[in-house]
């Protein structure tokens, strides 16, 4: 029993990490792992003799630095572009600043865009309380929304 932990130890230390081994290690889904690789975020290497694909040990830093990024709300293109950076020899934090304050600018635009949605969401209701029960009034969709009028052209 000894013997057969030594040999699959040293078989995937020889070839490196499997898919579901990396999974483990980052603390993510095999899934998540294959979604990484066929982005390009991650790079496997494959074994000649079956063809399984094999991750750096190092993969799994870059797995949590990944999921590090995301929750910073950066997309996948962007910590493609800090990768490059770094592979490039740049330093990325220049980079990573601009991304994070270019994000977070956008995140404010949704937010104003939602808080406009919920205030129009809060009159219409408003309205079709005032205006009593429209169900059966002539409207050649529905009246409820009908009633509304358009703010958009």
């Amino acid at each position: 029993m000894l013997n057969s932990n030594v040999l699959t130890l040293e078989a995937t230390t020889h070839n490196g990490l499997h898919v579901a081994e990396l999974a483990e290690q980052a603390d993510v889904t095999p899934a998540t792992i294959r979604y990484y690789s066929r982005t390009g975020l991650l790079h496997a290497k494959r074994d000649p003799n079956n063809g399984y694909r094999y991750f750096s040990p190092a993969d799994v830093k870059r797995v949590q630095f990944i999921r590090q990024a995301q929750d910073l709300g950066l997309k996948i293109a962007d910590i493609k572009s800090i990768f490059e950076s770094v592979e490039e020899g740049e330093p990325p934090c220049g980079k990573v600043e601009t991304l994070v304050r270019k994000r977070l600018d956008a995140i404010s635009r949704q937010i104003e865009e939602l808080r406009a949605t919920e205030q129009r969401i809060s009159s219409a209701i408003q309205a079709w309380e005032e205006n009593g029960d429209l169900l059966h009034a002539e409207a050649r969709f529905c009246p409820l929304i009908e009633m509304l009028g358009c703010e958009h052209g």
